[in-house]
């Protein structure tokens, strides 16, 4: 018996001493070869991560937009007349009651290369007011890539005139006149008191709320729809190329609605279009009667 053996560990039949360390040593070897491996393809992802980034910031570079805000007021009296010539931007025009000055809000914008210089390029958009006899005027004439939106308060009695060339135009709460043109965007006139003339070539027209007996709502649209609730006219005249036409609420007045391409919709009690012409070259008028809470709902609750 041999003391010396009792040490040994056990092998199988045909197992040659040192093989079961041999395996352990071939995956330490393994692990060994493969650790820079990993670390050289770490660094090659990590490497193609930077580079896609900044050719992506380089692509995206001119895209990044910038903005400035520019604030004033100007004394007009309770009825000025203001006019506004925009390029690319949003305008909103308000009637303020008992407000006796212009007060604007003007949020130009522009792009460039990063945001700082994007923000420098939109401060530098002109916005110019000038008096024109008993006008005043405010336009801006930024170039590529740059805009402006406008906000305006006016005292109620004022009366407006708006020329975009790109953008959305909504005015409201004015008793005096109202001119829009907006060569490619929407047009809102809600609560006014006057003439209201707008030239629309593309994009819907909303005219709602008008009260003026002797006045007349002028309506120019080529490509867009139009929506007309409750107008008290002296007369109406709407010219559409391709859209469709809506009335409802209360009509009082004369006039004649066309339009080349679309239909007229008139949900209207039959007195209120007596003296309205609706014709369209392609497409239907349909005339409905609307219920007695749609045509008087200020008679609901004693109805």
């Amino acid at each position: 018996m041999s003391l010396g053996g009792e040490g040994e560990p056990r092998r199988e039949p045909g197992e040659t001493p040192g093989a079961s360390f041999s395996a352990g040593d071939e995956r330490r070897d393994g692990r060994s070869r493969l650790s820079p491996l990993l670390l050289l393809f770490a660094a090659l992802l990590l490497v193609l991560l930077v580079v896609a980034g900044l050719l992506l910031w380089r692509s995206l570079g001119d895209n990044l937009s910038g903005t400035s805000v520019t604030r004033d007021s100007i004394d007009s009296g309770p009825e000025p007349r203001v006019r506004l010539t925009n390029g690319a931007g949003q305008v909103l025009v308000e009637g303020v009651e008992g407000l006796d000055s212009v007060e604007y809000e003007v949020t130009k914008y522009a792009m460039g290369p990063d945001p700082a210089a994007a923000k420098r390029e939109a401060s530098e958009v002109p916005v110019d007011l000038s008096r024109q006899d008993s006008t005043f005027v405010l336009e801006t004439a930024g170039g590529r890539g740059t805009g402006a939106d406008f906000a305006l308060r006016v005292p109620a009695g004022g009366a407006v005139e708006v020329e975009s060339s790109a953008g959305d135009v909504e005015v409201s709460g004015l008793s005096g006149e109202v001119k829009v043109l907006a060569e490619a965007g929407d047009v809102t006139v809600r609560s006014a008191g006057s003439d209201v003339k707008v030239a629309a070539p593309q994009g819907d027209v909303v005219i709602d709320d008008v009260s003026t007996e002797t006045g007349q709502v002028e309506l120019e649209v080529g490509s867009g729809d139009v929506a007309l609730r409750d107008l008290i006219v002296g007369t109406l005249e709407a010219s559409v190329e391709a859209g469709s036409v809506t009335l409802s609420g209360r009509f009082s007045g004369s006039g004649r609605i066309f339009v080349e391409t679309g239909a007229i919709t008139a949900n209207l009690p039959p007195e209120d279009t007596r003296e309205l012409t609706l014709e369209t070259n392609v497409g239907q008028v349909i005339r409905e009667t609307p219920s007695q809470d749609e045509g008087h709902p200020e008679n609901k609750e004693g109805s």
